[in-house]
């Protein structure tokens, strides 16, 4: 809301749609009080015509009437605030006509509660009070944002080229709408069908285009990750897992296999090794024996 007042034809525009309709609803010149209606009827009988006075059965005829007519009147009144009473919570447009200027402006929002002033009941909306007798529209939060949806889609429509002038660098434009659009209830799309054809088609041929040009506009959509696949993915690498381990033990055998080969060879060419030497040795034994011999 702005603090400061507009202003028209250099005039400062201190009053406001809420002022506007209050002041509406505070001089209706079709209610008539009691008192006033005393009054009038207190100065007829002063000045009728002596010579044709007015019957008393005609007097209490008048009086009889206008009390109907308050009656009915106080039933109206009553009507008003059940029917105020029960806009408390929805969301309603008023429709204002300024008193100064004379032109009309609208006013949006929900009726947070009813005041009854001088018998009159007043919507408030966003702490500012309406008479009930400029109440435009009433809808349902559904309406209402399909209202909404309609208005940011022709916005965002208006701002994007014709699809025979898109280049790849419009995708983010068309994308947005796109978005917007999927995005949508199926309550919303046939509203916004219904009252923005032109835009929808324009829209059409702008994906379509986009389509043309080899760009996608669909969000990549990971899978939801599942129980079952967490156990799974696990199960997975654990069968790797002792795949591997069981390759390393097969290495681990053939290595310890080898090594037995290798010193069992060893141990063979060992003992080879000493019957040679053992038999060289005897050998030298009895070569020095047997010169002993012969010299002795």
């Amino acid at each position: 809301m702005s603090l400061v007042a507009p202003i028209v034809d250099g005039v400062l525009q201190t009053r406001t749609d809420s002022s506007d309709s209050l002041s509406k609803a505070n001089n209706n010149p079709n209610e008539v009080s009691s008192d006033m209606f005393l009054t009038l009827l207190v100065a007829e009988m002063q000045n009728q015509d002596p010579l044709e006075p007015t019957s008393n059965t005609e007097w209490v005829s008048q009086y009889a009437t206008f009390t109907q007519v308050e009656q009915m009147n106080e039933v109206t009144a009553s009507m008003d605030l059940v029917r105020a009473n029960g806009l408390v919570g929805q969301e309603v447009i008023v429709k204002v006509t300024s008193q100064s200027t004379g032109e009309t402006s609208y006013k949006r929002g929900n009726v947070d509660y009813v005041l009854v002033e001088n018998g009159e009941p007043l919507l408030v909306i966003d702490e500012n009070k309406y008479s009930i007798d400029d109440l435009d529209t009433i809808a349902s939060s559904q309406y209402f944002g399909a209202y909404d949806k309609y208005s940011e889609f022709t916005v965002k429509m208006a701002s994007i080229p014709d699809s025979t002038v898109l280049t790849k660098s419009h995708q983010g434009l068309v994308k947005s709408v796109y978005d917007l659009y999927n995005g949508m209830s199926d309550y919303e799309k046939e509203y916004v069908e219904k009252f923005a054809a032109e835009e929808m088609i324009k829209y059409k041929n702008c994906v379509a285009k986009m389509e043309t040009l080899g760009l996608s506009l669909e969000d990549k959509v990971e899978p939801e990750t599942t129980l079952d696949d967490v156990i799974d993915s696990f199960n997975t690498k654990m069968d790797e897992l002792m795949s591997q381990i069981g390759s390393i033990n097969e290495r681990v055998d053939a290595i310890a296999t080898v090594q037995s080969n290798d010193v069992n060879t060893s141990t063979k060419e060992e003992s080879s090794m000493t019957e040679e030497e053992t038999e060289e040795v005897s050998d030298e034994v009895l070569d020095q024996l047997t010169e002993d011999t012969q010299t002795a």
